[in-house]
């Protein structure tokens, strides 16, 4: 389950922009795209148009023909024929406009020809009058969009939730944006620029490796790397490794003083682990509701065991630590959940907790009493047979007497 709040608060976000940003671009990692971008479309009160594109690369033209039709058949108006850019969006402009104000929406924007949308919409945009809106669905931000000032005022990210990655890039700060998805296969971008080509596993490993340790040794690094190699070695390979990363990025990772290697202060790093781990952290400390939200937070940003592409040893102690607090993540929100007596969500979260940790005897007792609790204990049954079944595999012992016991008092009820 996802938590329920996410699409909310998406959906506030959209009706409560202030009506002279007439650009709303919807977020990429943002999972209820098609479900958000639907809204306007079920407002009866409300004048909307959608196209959606299918193919990748679509030049202007065919974007533009996709509108045409779109206009005619959802509103019976027509739009004029293919001009320049600039003639085409301000006649688009003009008649959304005269149509009292016209909501157009645009899915998978970025399968459009991006060399010759942007400036298309770069044109539209100031023309769009108050009542009128633009909003593009994306799988990826179109950065170049954000590159005028005068269009970034009218313009606006849906949803913006910083604990969950989600960055306003319209609004940048000064400094380079870094954006570090560790959780999953890995991921980075540079003011919102996806890096894919890392020259080689190398340079990918040792960028991570930074980020995670925030500050750190050339002693720890080259243990870490290169415990074989003497330090002449390893000083070569390492300088020449950090400077395929500056290039790779456009800018320095990190400074060195005072004897560690830092993040460099002119970046603003935005990393997954450590939002995940302050969450699963305050969750401890918090009222019930709160940790609710903060739990789901960390569950969200958990997209997969860390650098599930990579393999090193620090790698793989990290990834375990990960894992275990994931799991009791898991385990803290159905608990929550159960006090609360919404049990199908609890069992829920405790499945999950138990498909991470299987050997977890106490989240198996959970499962199995909430299954019994809502008439269904033969699952329960099979869930403490799959628990034997594992430990017996694994470790060679069985089931606690307290797990056994309550199998048994199940099995009695049947």
């Amino acid at each position: 389950m996802k938590n329920p709040d996410i699409f909310a608060h998406a959906l506030e976000q959209l009706q409560s922009l202030p009506r002279h940003v007439v650009l709303a671009i919807l977020h990429p990692d943002f999972h209820g795209q098609n479900r958000l971008l639907a809204q306007p479309l079920a407002d009866s009160a409300a004048k909307a148009v959608f196209i959606n594109l299918a193919v990748p690369d679509l030049p202007l033209t065919s974007l533009m023909t996709l509108l045409k039709e779109a206009f005619s058949a959802q509103l019976g108006v027509a739009l004029p024929a293919h001009v320049s850019p600039a003639d085409s969006a301000a006649a688009l402009a003009r008649i959304m406009a005269e149509q009292g104000g016209v909501t157009l929406i645009i899915g998978a924007y970025d399968y459009a020809r991006q060399g010759e949308a942007t400036p298309f919409i770069q044109a539209l945009v100031p023309q769009l009058r108050e009542g009128s809106r633009l909003i593009l669905g994306t799988r990826e931000l179109p950065m170049p969009l954000f590159g005028s000032p005068e269009l970034r005022q009218h313009t606006a990210i849906v949803p913006i939730n910083p604990d969950k990655m989600m960055l306003d890039y319209v609004r940048l700060s000064d400094k380079k944006v870094l954006e570090v998805r560790a959780l999953g296969p890995g991921r980075v971008l540079i003011n919102g620029r996806l890096i894919s080509h890392w020259d080689g596993v190398l340079p990918r490993t040792l960028f991570f490796y930074f980020v995670d340790r925030g500050m750190t040794t050339r002693d720890e690094i080259f243990q870490t790397f290169w415990p074989n190699l003497n330090t002449r070695e390893a000083t070569n390979v390492f300088h020449v490794t950090k400077r395929k990363i500056s290039e790779i990025l456009g800018t320095d990772l990190t400074v060195y003083w005072s004897g560690f290697y830092r993040i460099s202060p002119e970046l603003e790093l935005h990393y997954d682990v450590v939002k995940f781990a302050e969450a699963v952290q305050n969750a401890a400390v918090a009222t019930d509701d709160e940790a609710l939200v903060l739990l789901h937070n960390a569950i969200d940003l958990y997209r997969g065991p860390l650098l599930s592409t990579l393999e090193q040893t620090w790698i793989a102690q990290r990834r375990a630590e990960l894992a275990g607090s994931y799991a009791e993540a898991l385990a803290v929100l159905a608990r929550l959940y159960a006090k609360r007596n919404a049990q199908h969500n609890a069992l829920g979260f405790f499945l999950r907790a138990a498909a991470a940790n299987p050997q977890r005897e106490d989240l198996v007792r959970h499962i199995m009493e909430l299954y019994h609790k809502t008439g269904r204990p033969a699952e329960a049954l099979e869930v403490f047979d799959r628990l034997a079944g594992e430990l017996k595999r694994s470790l060679e012992v069985e089931p606690d007497p307290q797990t056994q016991a309550l199998a048994a008092a199940i099995r009695a009820s049947l």
